[in-house]
């Protein structure tokens, strides 16, 4: 074997992934925490933990723009060294317009985030469905309009006391006269 082989070789094997997984992510175009970071088994908890969408990204993905679920505007970064043309083996990158739920390792925006925590890619937020158009009526309106249906019945009855009464007297002065 030719000398120049044998470090292309084992260039090759050194890049060339570990784990069924990471054959079949490599296959995919995509990469697992396995093939690309050394993290220990469980993610720490994070007490930081919020849900949102990312809006834009920059450095290759790896910073974040995210409208929060409860409305606030936060920045993610997902890599020790942000910087362009720069990675490293823990490095998480966000696709635009995905909704995430972050588990950060610190409290406040620019939340620090990487390959080894439990962040990960959830639905998308329900859709609120909207509620039935407002039905409720101020007191004085109430009253108002419980006056107003009194007085209409009042005119009413009034009215259909009347009537009669005066066409039984119009009658009677038409049989005198």
């Amino acid at each position: 074997m030719p000398r120049l082989a044998v470090p292309l070789l084992a260039a090759l094997a050194l890049l060339a992934p570990t784990s069924a997984t990471g054959a079949a992510t490599a296959a995919n175009g995509t990469t697992s925490p396995a093939a690309r970071a050394s993290c220990i088994a469980d993610p720490p908890r994070s007490a930081h933990a919020f849900t949102g969408t990312v809006a834009s990204t920059s450095a290759d993905g790896r910073v974040a723009q995210v409208r929060t679920d409860d409305g606030r505007d936060v920045q993610v970064v997902g890599s020790p060294t942000p910087r362009p043309n720069t990675a490293t083996s823990v490095d998480r990158s966000y696709s635009t317009g995905t909704r995430y739920e972050f588990r950060p390792l610190n409290p406040a925006s620019p939340y620090e985030d990487n390959i080894c925590t439990a962040t990960h890619e959830v639905a998308a937020a329900p859709a609120v469905p909207p509620g039935p158009p407002a039905t409720t009526v101020s007191a004085g309106a109430f009253v108002t309009a419980l006056v107003a249906l009194g007085v209409v019945v009042l005119v009413g009855t009034a009215a259909a006391f009347l009537v009669p009464s005066r066409r039984r007297r119009n009658r009677r002065r038409r049989r005198r006269a």
